[in-house]
Protein backbone atom coordinates (compact mmCIF):
# COMPACT_ATOMS: atom_id res chain seq x y z
CA UNK A 1 0.00 0.00 0.00
CA UNK A 2 1.35 3.38 -0.92
CA UNK A 3 2.31 5.47 2.04
CA UNK A 4 0.59 8.79 2.43
CA UNK A 5 2.64 11.72 3.63
CA UNK A 6 1.18 14.30 5.97
CA UNK A 7 2.58 17.80 6.44
CA UNK A 8 2.27 19.73 9.67
CA UNK A 9 -0.43 22.34 9.17
CA UNK A 10 -0.31 25.74 10.78
CA UNK A 11 -3.67 27.31 11.51
CA UNK A 12 -3.20 29.28 14.70
CA UNK A 13 -2.09 32.88 14.69
CA UNK A 14 0.16 33.97 17.53
CA UNK A 15 -0.45 37.21 19.38
CA UNK A 16 2.40 38.95 21.15
CA UNK A 17 2.13 39.96 24.78
CA UNK A 18 2.11 43.62 23.73
CA UNK A 19 -0.86 43.18 21.44
CA UNK A 20 -2.72 41.09 24.02
CA UNK A 21 -2.16 43.80 26.59
CA UNK A 22 -3.55 46.36 24.17
CA UNK A 23 -6.61 44.22 23.55
CA UNK A 24 -7.23 43.82 27.26
CA UNK A 25 -7.25 47.57 27.64
CA UNK A 26 -9.21 48.35 24.49
CA UNK A 27 -12.97 48.87 24.44
CA UNK A 28 -15.58 50.87 22.66
CA UNK A 29 -15.15 53.48 25.39
CA UNK A 30 -11.55 54.01 24.31
CA UNK A 31 -12.29 55.36 20.84
CA UNK A 32 -11.73 59.04 21.57
CA UNK A 33 -15.09 59.71 23.22
CA UNK A 34 -15.65 60.45 26.88
CA UNK A 35 -18.15 58.43 28.97
CA UNK A 36 -21.17 60.56 27.96
CA UNK A 37 -20.32 60.34 24.28
CA UNK A 38 -19.68 56.61 24.22
CA UNK A 39 -22.62 55.69 22.03
CA UNK A 40 -22.93 58.99 20.09
CA UNK A 41 -23.19 58.32 16.38
CA UNK A 42 -24.29 59.83 13.09
CA UNK A 43 -25.91 56.48 12.26
CA UNK A 44 -29.66 56.77 12.88
CA UNK A 45 -32.89 55.08 11.79
CA UNK A 46 -30.87 52.08 10.62
CA UNK A 47 -31.21 48.30 10.67
CA UNK A 48 -27.90 47.27 12.30
CA UNK A 49 -25.84 44.22 11.41
CA UNK A 50 -23.72 41.97 13.62
CA UNK A 51 -19.92 41.99 13.15
CA UNK A 52 -18.75 39.72 10.35
CA UNK A 53 -16.94 36.48 11.14
CA UNK A 54 -13.76 37.65 9.46
CA UNK A 55 -13.69 40.78 11.62
CA UNK A 56 -13.77 38.91 14.93
CA UNK A 57 -10.40 38.13 16.53
CA UNK A 58 -10.02 35.25 18.98
CA UNK A 59 -6.60 34.74 20.57
CA UNK A 60 -5.02 33.34 23.70
CA UNK A 61 -3.61 35.73 26.28
CA UNK A 62 0.14 35.76 26.76
CA UNK A 63 -0.04 33.37 29.73
CA UNK A 64 -2.60 31.11 28.09
CA UNK A 65 -5.08 31.52 30.95
CA UNK A 66 -7.65 33.54 29.03
CA UNK A 67 -9.19 33.83 25.60
CA UNK A 68 -9.36 37.38 24.26
CA UNK A 69 -12.26 38.04 21.89
CA UNK A 70 -12.51 41.38 20.08
CA UNK A 71 -14.53 42.90 17.25
CA UNK A 72 -14.82 46.29 15.51
CA UNK A 73 -17.22 49.04 16.59
CA UNK A 74 -20.64 48.93 14.94
CA UNK A 75 -21.63 52.58 14.61
CA UNK A 76 -24.98 53.40 16.22
CA UNK A 77 -25.10 50.21 18.31
CA UNK A 78 -26.52 50.05 21.78
CA UNK A 79 -24.01 47.38 22.77
CA UNK A 80 -23.56 43.74 21.90
CA UNK A 81 -25.47 40.67 23.07
CA UNK A 82 -22.80 37.99 23.58
CA UNK A 83 -22.51 34.36 24.59
CA UNK A 84 -19.32 32.33 25.08
CA UNK A 85 -20.19 28.64 25.28
CA UNK A 86 -18.22 25.48 26.03
CA UNK A 87 -19.62 23.10 23.42
CA UNK A 88 -17.42 20.09 24.17
CA UNK A 89 -20.69 18.35 25.00
CA UNK A 90 -22.71 19.56 22.03
CA UNK A 91 -25.99 18.50 23.62
CA UNK A 92 -25.32 20.49 26.77
CA UNK A 93 -23.45 23.72 26.00
CA UNK A 94 -22.27 25.59 29.08
CA UNK A 95 -21.75 29.33 29.49
CA UNK A 96 -18.17 30.36 30.17
CA UNK A 97 -17.77 32.81 33.06
CA UNK A 98 -21.54 33.37 33.00
CA UNK A 99 -21.51 35.07 29.60
CA UNK A 100 -24.72 34.00 27.91
CA UNK A 101 -27.03 36.47 26.16
CA UNK A 102 -25.14 39.13 28.10
CA UNK A 103 -25.24 42.80 27.04
CA UNK A 104 -21.63 43.93 26.59
CA UNK A 105 -20.84 47.66 26.30
CA UNK A 106 -17.35 47.25 24.89
CA UNK A 107 -15.63 45.57 21.96
CA UNK A 108 -13.35 43.16 23.83
CA UNK A 109 -14.01 40.45 26.40
CA UNK A 110 -11.64 38.09 28.20
CA UNK A 111 -12.85 34.69 29.41
CA UNK A 112 -11.29 31.68 31.08
CA UNK A 113 -9.45 29.41 28.66
CA UNK A 114 -9.38 25.67 29.41
CA UNK A 115 -7.08 23.18 27.69
CA UNK A 116 -8.46 21.00 24.89
CA UNK A 117 -11.94 22.52 24.81
CA UNK A 118 -14.32 23.36 21.98
CA UNK A 119 -16.04 26.74 22.21
CA UNK A 120 -18.54 28.89 20.36
CA UNK A 121 -18.81 32.69 20.44
CA UNK A 122 -22.15 34.25 19.52
CA UNK A 123 -22.62 38.00 19.04
CA UNK A 124 -25.64 40.10 18.05
CA UNK A 125 -25.45 43.87 17.66
CA UNK A 126 -27.99 45.43 20.05
CA UNK A 127 -30.33 48.17 18.92
CA UNK A 128 -30.20 51.76 20.14
CA UNK A 129 -33.60 53.34 20.86
CA UNK A 130 -32.06 56.79 21.20
CA UNK A 131 -31.12 56.78 17.53
CA UNK A 132 -33.94 54.51 16.37
CA UNK A 133 -31.43 51.85 15.33
CA UNK A 134 -32.79 48.31 15.27
CA UNK A 135 -31.09 45.22 16.69
CA UNK A 136 -29.35 43.01 14.12
CA UNK A 137 -31.69 40.39 12.71
CA UNK A 138 -29.09 37.63 12.81
CA UNK A 139 -26.28 36.69 15.16
CA UNK A 140 -22.74 35.88 14.12
CA UNK A 141 -21.31 32.60 15.40
CA UNK A 142 -17.64 31.66 15.54
CA UNK A 143 -16.42 28.22 16.60
CA UNK A 144 -12.96 27.97 18.13
CA UNK A 145 -10.92 25.43 20.01
CA UNK A 146 -7.99 25.23 22.42
CA UNK A 147 -6.86 21.85 21.14
CA UNK A 148 -3.27 21.92 19.92
CA UNK A 149 -3.19 21.84 16.15
CA UNK A 150 -3.91 18.40 14.74
CA UNK A 151 -1.33 16.68 12.58
CA UNK A 152 -3.78 14.10 11.25
CA UNK A 153 -7.08 12.42 12.08
CA UNK A 154 -7.37 8.63 12.24
CA UNK A 155 -10.63 7.02 11.06
CA UNK A 156 -12.81 5.11 13.51
CA UNK A 157 -12.36 1.33 13.58
CA UNK A 158 -8.68 1.53 12.62
CA UNK A 159 -5.94 -0.83 13.69
CA UNK A 160 -3.41 1.78 14.80
CA UNK A 161 -0.42 -0.46 14.08
CA UNK A 162 -1.58 -0.82 10.46
CA UNK A 163 -2.44 2.84 10.05
CA UNK A 164 0.94 4.11 11.21
CA UNK A 165 2.71 1.47 9.09
CA UNK A 166 0.99 2.93 6.02
CA UNK A 167 1.20 6.64 6.78
CA UNK A 168 4.57 8.35 6.96
CA UNK A 169 5.14 10.92 9.71
CA UNK A 170 7.31 13.73 8.37
CA UNK A 171 6.72 16.42 11.01
CA UNK A 172 8.82 17.51 13.96
CA UNK A 173 7.94 18.62 17.47
CA UNK A 174 4.71 17.48 19.11
CA UNK A 175 2.50 15.72 16.56
CA UNK A 176 -1.14 15.39 17.61
CA UNK A 177 -3.21 12.59 16.12
CA UNK A 178 -6.95 12.88 16.62
CA UNK A 179 -9.15 9.89 17.36
CA UNK A 180 -12.90 10.18 16.95
CA UNK A 181 -14.68 10.67 20.25
CA UNK A 182 -16.62 7.55 21.28
CA UNK A 183 -15.18 5.46 18.43
CA UNK A 184 -13.33 2.15 18.77
CA UNK A 185 -9.74 1.51 17.69
CA UNK A 186 -7.38 -1.46 17.96
CA UNK A 187 -3.72 -2.26 18.48
CA UNK A 188 -2.75 -5.65 17.03
CA UNK A 189 1.04 -5.49 17.48
CA UNK A 190 3.79 -3.29 18.88
CA UNK A 191 3.69 0.29 17.62
CA UNK A 192 7.06 2.08 17.94
CA UNK A 193 7.04 5.85 17.34
CA UNK A 194 10.80 5.88 18.01
CA UNK A 195 12.00 9.51 17.64
CA UNK A 196 8.61 11.07 16.79
CA UNK A 197 6.91 12.91 19.68
CA UNK A 198 3.34 11.68 19.33
CA UNK A 199 0.16 12.68 21.14
CA UNK A 200 -2.80 10.35 20.69
CA UNK A 201 -6.02 12.00 21.82
CA UNK A 202 -9.75 11.89 21.46
CA UNK A 203 -11.11 14.97 19.70
CA UNK A 204 -13.75 15.21 22.44
CA UNK A 205 -12.50 15.11 26.00
CA UNK A 206 -15.93 14.18 27.39
CA UNK A 207 -16.47 11.27 24.97
CA UNK A 208 -13.33 9.18 24.99
CA UNK A 209 -12.06 7.20 22.06
CA UNK A 210 -11.58 3.54 22.97
CA UNK A 211 -8.48 1.49 22.15
CA UNK A 212 -8.61 -2.29 22.57
CA UNK A 213 -5.22 -3.97 22.59
CA UNK A 214 -5.96 -7.25 20.83
CA UNK A 215 -2.61 -9.04 21.21
CA UNK A 216 0.55 -8.86 23.29
CA UNK A 217 1.47 -5.33 22.25
CA UNK A 218 2.75 -2.01 23.56
CA UNK A 219 3.00 1.59 22.48
CA UNK A 220 6.73 2.24 22.20
CA UNK A 221 8.86 5.37 22.02
CA UNK A 222 12.34 6.79 22.38
CA UNK A 223 11.03 10.30 23.03
CA UNK A 224 7.98 12.02 24.54
CA UNK A 225 4.57 10.36 24.28
CA UNK A 226 1.13 11.50 25.44
CA UNK A 227 -2.27 9.85 25.70
CA UNK A 228 -5.27 12.12 26.28
CA UNK A 229 -8.97 11.32 26.72
CA UNK A 230 -8.67 7.64 25.80
CA UNK A 231 -10.10 4.46 27.33
CA UNK A 232 -7.73 1.48 26.99
CA UNK A 233 -8.81 -2.15 27.28
CA UNK A 234 -5.67 -4.17 27.99
CA UNK A 235 -7.35 -7.47 28.88
CA UNK A 236 -5.96 -9.32 25.84
CA UNK A 237 -2.35 -8.23 26.38
CA UNK A 238 0.31 -9.31 28.88
CA UNK A 239 2.69 -6.50 27.86
CA UNK A 240 3.17 -2.96 29.21
CA UNK A 241 0.97 -0.19 27.87
CA UNK A 242 4.10 1.98 27.44
CA UNK A 243 7.40 0.29 26.63
CA UNK A 244 10.45 2.32 25.65
CA UNK A 245 12.18 1.45 22.38
CA UNK A 246 14.57 -1.49 22.55
CA UNK A 247 17.16 0.51 20.58
CA UNK A 248 17.35 4.08 21.92
CA UNK A 249 17.80 7.01 19.59
CA UNK A 250 21.57 7.61 19.81
CA UNK A 251 21.12 11.37 19.44
CA UNK A 252 19.52 11.64 22.90
CA UNK A 253 22.40 10.09 24.84
CA UNK A 254 23.71 12.75 27.21
CA UNK A 255 21.13 15.22 25.91
CA UNK A 256 21.13 17.11 29.23
CA UNK A 257 24.78 17.94 28.70
CA UNK A 258 26.27 15.35 31.02
CA UNK A 259 26.05 11.67 31.85
CA UNK A 260 25.50 8.70 29.57
CA UNK A 261 21.76 8.23 30.00
CA UNK A 262 19.48 8.29 26.99
CA UNK A 263 17.62 11.42 28.07
CA UNK A 264 13.98 11.69 27.02
CA UNK A 265 13.58 15.45 27.38
CA UNK A 266 9.86 15.59 26.49
CA UNK A 267 7.20 14.38 28.96
CA UNK A 268 5.59 10.95 28.88
CA UNK A 269 1.99 11.54 29.93
CA UNK A 270 -1.25 9.69 30.61
CA UNK A 271 -3.83 12.45 30.90
CA UNK A 272 -7.54 11.93 31.57
CA UNK A 273 -7.53 8.29 30.53
CA UNK A 274 -9.02 5.04 31.80
CA UNK A 275 -6.66 2.07 31.62
CA UNK A 276 -8.55 -1.13 32.32
CA UNK A 277 -7.41 -4.71 32.95
CA UNK A 278 -3.65 -4.13 33.11
CA UNK A 279 -2.31 -7.64 33.73
CA UNK A 280 1.26 -6.52 34.33
CA UNK A 281 3.61 -3.55 34.17
CA UNK A 282 2.20 -0.18 33.03
CA UNK A 283 5.51 1.52 32.08
CA UNK A 284 8.77 -0.27 31.27
CA UNK A 285 12.18 1.02 30.17
CA UNK A 286 12.95 -2.18 28.21
CA UNK A 287 16.25 -2.73 30.01
CA UNK A 288 17.81 0.36 28.46
CA UNK A 289 19.50 3.21 30.32
CA UNK A 290 16.83 5.82 29.69
CA UNK A 291 16.12 8.79 31.90
CA UNK A 292 12.63 10.17 31.39
CA UNK A 293 12.57 13.84 32.31
CA UNK A 294 8.88 13.61 33.30
CA UNK A 295 6.50 10.70 33.77
CA UNK A 296 3.09 12.21 34.53
CA UNK A 297 -0.15 10.37 35.22
CA UNK A 298 -2.97 12.82 35.82
CA UNK A 299 -6.78 12.75 36.02
CA UNK A 300 -6.76 9.04 35.19
CA UNK A 301 -7.93 5.67 36.52
CA UNK A 302 -5.49 2.75 36.23
CA UNK A 303 -7.05 -0.65 36.96
CA UNK A 304 -4.72 -3.63 37.41
CA UNK A 305 -6.06 -7.18 37.25
CA UNK A 306 -2.84 -8.96 38.15
CA UNK A 307 -3.43 -12.70 37.89
CA UNK A 308 0.02 -14.20 37.28
CA UNK A 309 -0.35 -14.29 33.49
CA UNK A 310 0.91 -10.80 32.71
CA UNK A 311 4.52 -9.65 32.62
CA UNK A 312 5.54 -7.73 35.75
CA UNK A 313 8.92 -6.48 34.57
CA UNK A 314 11.54 -6.03 37.28
CA UNK A 315 8.70 -6.85 39.73
CA UNK A 316 7.36 -3.30 39.34
CA UNK A 317 4.20 -1.76 37.93
CA UNK A 318 6.21 1.28 36.85
CA UNK A 319 9.71 0.10 36.01
CA UNK A 320 12.70 2.26 35.20
CA UNK A 321 15.01 -0.31 36.74
CA UNK A 322 17.70 0.09 34.09
CA UNK A 323 17.58 3.86 34.28
CA UNK A 324 15.83 6.73 36.01
CA UNK A 325 12.86 9.11 36.08
CA UNK A 326 13.75 12.67 36.99
CA UNK A 327 10.22 13.84 37.79
CA UNK A 328 7.66 11.19 38.70
CA UNK A 329 4.23 12.74 39.27
CA UNK A 330 0.84 11.14 39.87
CA UNK A 331 -2.07 13.46 40.61
CA UNK A 332 -5.87 13.43 40.68
CA UNK A 333 -5.75 9.74 39.79
CA UNK A 334 -6.73 6.29 41.02
CA UNK A 335 -4.59 3.14 40.98
CA UNK A 336 -6.10 -0.14 42.10
CA UNK A 337 -5.67 -3.90 41.74
CA UNK A 338 -8.52 -6.39 41.84
CA UNK A 339 -6.47 -9.41 40.71
CA UNK A 340 -5.28 -12.38 42.75
CA UNK A 341 -1.59 -11.55 42.21
CA UNK A 342 0.50 -8.52 43.11
CA UNK A 343 3.68 -6.70 42.19
CA UNK A 344 6.60 -6.31 44.57
CA UNK A 345 6.94 -2.59 43.78
CA UNK A 346 4.67 0.17 42.58
CA UNK A 347 7.59 2.18 41.13
CA UNK A 348 11.24 1.19 40.79
CA UNK A 349 14.38 2.90 39.45
CA UNK A 350 17.93 1.64 39.20
CA UNK A 351 19.52 2.06 42.62
CA UNK A 352 22.36 4.06 41.10
CA UNK A 353 19.92 6.49 39.52
CA UNK A 354 19.87 10.08 40.72
CA UNK A 355 19.56 13.51 39.16
CA UNK A 356 23.24 14.47 39.11
CA UNK A 357 24.16 11.33 37.20
CA UNK A 358 21.58 12.11 34.52
CA UNK A 359 22.46 15.78 34.11
CA UNK A 360 19.81 17.33 36.41
CA UNK A 361 20.14 19.30 39.63
CA UNK A 362 17.14 17.88 41.53
CA UNK A 363 14.83 14.85 41.62
CA UNK A 364 11.07 15.01 42.20
CA UNK A 365 8.55 12.45 43.43
CA UNK A 366 5.01 13.79 43.66
CA UNK A 367 1.77 12.16 44.84
CA UNK A 368 -1.08 14.66 44.89
CA UNK A 369 -4.76 13.88 45.47
CA UNK A 370 -4.55 10.23 44.50
CA UNK A 371 -6.43 7.14 45.63
CA UNK A 372 -4.42 3.90 45.77
CA UNK A 373 -5.95 0.56 46.72
CA UNK A 374 -4.31 -2.88 47.03
CA UNK A 375 -1.13 -1.75 45.30
CA UNK A 376 1.94 -3.88 46.18
CA UNK A 377 0.11 -4.86 49.37
CA UNK A 378 2.85 -7.08 50.75
CA UNK A 379 5.60 -5.29 48.82
CA UNK A 380 6.91 -1.72 48.60
CA UNK A 381 5.54 1.53 47.18
CA UNK A 382 8.96 2.45 45.81
CA UNK A 383 12.53 1.29 45.41
CA UNK A 384 15.08 3.87 44.31
CA UNK A 385 18.07 3.83 46.61
CA UNK A 386 19.89 6.56 44.70
CA UNK A 387 17.45 9.17 46.04
CA UNK A 388 17.90 8.20 49.69
CA UNK A 389 19.16 11.03 51.91
CA UNK A 390 20.12 13.29 49.01
CA UNK A 391 19.73 17.06 49.40
CA UNK A 392 18.58 17.10 45.78
CA UNK A 393 15.60 14.79 46.43
CA UNK A 394 12.19 16.45 46.67
CA UNK A 395 9.03 14.64 47.77
CA UNK A 396 5.48 15.99 47.78
CA UNK A 397 2.86 13.62 49.20
CA UNK A 398 -0.37 15.49 49.84
CA UNK A 399 -4.07 14.68 50.11
CA UNK A 400 -3.77 11.00 49.18
CA UNK A 401 -5.62 7.89 50.35
CA UNK A 402 -3.51 4.72 50.59
CA UNK A 403 -5.45 1.58 51.51
CA UNK A 404 -3.72 -1.82 51.70
CA UNK A 405 -0.61 -0.56 49.93
CA UNK A 406 3.14 -0.96 50.20
CA UNK A 407 3.47 -3.37 53.11
CA UNK A 408 2.21 -0.75 55.58
CA UNK A 409 5.37 1.32 54.95
CA UNK A 410 4.09 3.74 52.35
CA UNK A 411 5.66 6.97 53.62
CA UNK A 412 9.01 5.36 54.40
CA UNK A 413 9.40 3.81 50.96
CA UNK A 414 8.26 6.91 49.07
CA UNK A 415 11.13 8.88 50.62
CA UNK A 416 13.54 6.00 49.88
CA UNK A 417 13.96 5.04 53.53
CA UNK A 418 15.14 8.39 54.84
CA UNK A 419 14.55 12.04 54.15
CA UNK A 420 18.06 13.20 55.03
CA UNK A 421 18.53 16.80 53.94
CA UNK A 422 16.04 16.55 51.09
CA UNK A 423 12.71 18.35 51.00
CA UNK A 424 9.63 16.35 52.02
CA UNK A 425 6.18 17.92 52.05
CA UNK A 426 3.51 15.63 53.53
CA UNK A 427 -0.06 16.57 54.44
CA UNK A 428 -3.55 15.10 54.84
CA UNK A 429 -2.74 11.53 53.83
CA UNK A 430 -4.64 8.42 54.90
CA UNK A 431 -2.55 5.28 55.51
CA UNK A 432 -4.93 2.39 56.20
CA UNK A 433 -3.76 -1.21 56.16
CA UNK A 434 -5.94 -4.20 57.02
CA UNK A 435 -8.53 -1.83 58.51
CA UNK A 436 -6.00 -0.30 60.91
CA UNK A 437 -3.69 2.70 61.13
CA UNK A 438 -0.43 1.28 62.46
CA UNK A 439 2.07 2.59 59.92
CA UNK A 440 5.13 4.12 61.55
CA UNK A 441 5.35 7.64 60.14
CA UNK A 442 8.09 8.98 62.42
CA UNK A 443 10.90 10.48 60.39
CA UNK A 444 8.93 10.27 57.15
CA UNK A 445 5.54 11.96 57.43
CA UNK A 446 6.08 14.26 60.40
CA UNK A 447 3.25 16.61 59.47
CA UNK A 448 0.83 15.41 62.12
CA UNK A 449 -1.95 15.80 59.56
CA UNK A 450 -2.44 12.12 58.67
CA UNK A 451 -6.07 11.00 58.78
CA UNK A 452 -6.76 7.96 60.96
CA UNK A 453 -10.23 7.33 59.65
CA UNK A 454 -11.68 4.75 57.24
CA UNK A 455 -12.35 6.58 53.96
CA UNK A 456 -15.38 4.34 53.50
CA UNK A 457 -15.00 3.40 49.84
CA UNK A 458 -18.36 2.63 48.26
CA UNK A 459 -17.38 -0.56 46.39
CA UNK A 460 -13.66 -1.00 45.69
CA UNK A 461 -14.11 -4.46 44.18
CA UNK A 462 -16.17 -2.83 41.45
CA UNK A 463 -13.92 0.20 41.07
CA UNK A 464 -16.14 2.63 43.01
CA UNK A 465 -13.97 4.59 45.44
CA UNK A 466 -16.52 7.22 46.39
CA UNK A 467 -15.60 8.20 49.94
CA UNK A 468 -17.85 8.51 52.97
CA UNK A 469 -15.21 9.33 55.61
CA UNK A 470 -16.13 12.70 57.09
CA UNK A 471 -12.54 13.90 57.48
CA UNK A 472 -11.49 12.88 54.00
CA UNK A 473 -14.57 14.64 52.61
CA UNK A 474 -13.98 17.82 54.59
CA UNK A 475 -10.30 17.98 53.60
CA UNK A 476 -11.12 16.87 50.06
CA UNK A 477 -8.52 14.13 49.87
CA UNK A 478 -7.95 11.35 47.38
CA UNK A 479 -8.80 11.41 43.69
CA UNK A 480 -11.29 14.31 43.32
CA UNK A 481 -13.64 12.21 41.19
CA UNK A 482 -14.59 10.21 44.30
CA UNK A 483 -15.47 13.16 46.55
CA UNK A 484 -19.28 13.44 46.94
CA UNK A 485 -20.78 16.54 45.39
CA UNK A 486 -22.60 17.55 48.58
Amino acid sequence: MKKESFSLRRKARLLSAVVVGALLLSSCAQDGFDEDERWSSSVKNTQLESPAVEDITIEASADGAQTIISWPVVEGAGGYICSVLDVSDAENPAAVDGIQDSLIDRCTIAVTRAEDTNYKFVITTAGNDKFNNKQAETATEVAFTTFTESYASIPAGTDLAEWFANNTIDGTGELCFDLEGGAEYYLSRDLDFYDKQVTLRSNNRTDHAKIKITADASFMTSTGLSFKYIDFDCSASTKPLIRLSATPDPSIQGATGSGDYYNIMQPITINTCNVDNMRGTLYYDNKQKYCASVLLITNSVIHFTLDGTGEIYDQALISAYSGHINNFTVQNSTFYNTGSDEATYFVRYNNSGRCTRAGYTADYVNYRNCTLYNIAKSGQMANYGGLAGQASSNYTVTNNIFVDCGGNEVARRIVAGRVGSGVANFSNNTYMFDNDFTENLAGYDNSGTDIKEDPGFANPAQGDFTISGATQISRRTGDPRWIPAN
